[in-house]
């Protein structure tokens, strides 16, 4: 979908209404576009990744990810999906207020792009999360929070030293 940065408007206008008309969604890959494309403009080289803003605007899924980490085609990253969701939001000119949108991008439309159903926060839930000291969603997407805890089917698989473990680890017992 990168391609369509690169369409005149009226072209780009024309293929997302044929996106809408077919349901058709897009995941974008900041990290590995903003390395890749554009390399041989001499000036103002183009960012190489779609048109994230307009395409939510108008409607289309659109989801965000990576797939290159530290390797040749992206030789940086932590597969931290939230650095992720801030590159999209800066490089794909979401505003301040669509914070809650780029949140979005990483979990609730990758979801439904894959017909998942079964996801959320309930009892009985698959759990696979990330605990933070945030509390609400702009300040997940739009600070730098501290990372407590990652539970993977609701077992503790990685977190860093700090005070706030011990309460996190106390739970570890609980059935």
């Amino acid at each position: 979908a990168s391609v369509l940065s690169a369409l005149p408007r009226k072209e780009f206008e024309r293929i997302r209404d044929q996106m809408i008309d077919l349901d058709i969604a897009v995941v974008t890959l900041p990290a590995a576009n903003l390395y890749l494309q554009g390399r041989s403009h001499d000036m103002l080289p183009p960012r190489g990744l779609t048109r994230v803003a307009e395409l939510i605007r108008a409607g289309v899924a659109i989801a965000t990810a990576s797939d290159n980490i530290q390797d040749p085609f992206v030789p940086t990253g932590s597969g931290d999906m939230l650095e992720i969701a801030r590159w999209t939001l800066l490089a794909g000119h979401l505003r301040g207020d669509e914070l809650a949108t780029a949140y979005d991008m990483i979990t609730a439309i990758p979801a439904r792009m894959m017909n998942l159903t079964d996801y959320g926060i309930r009892e009985g839930a698959w759990a696979d999360l990330v605990v933070t000291d945030c509390e609400d969603v702009s300040a997940l997407v739009g600070g730098s929070p501290d990372c407590i805890q990652v539970l993977a089917k609701g077992r503790p698989v990685a977190a860093p030293a700090s005070p706030a473990m011990e309460a996190i680890r106390a739970l570890e017992d609980v059935p």
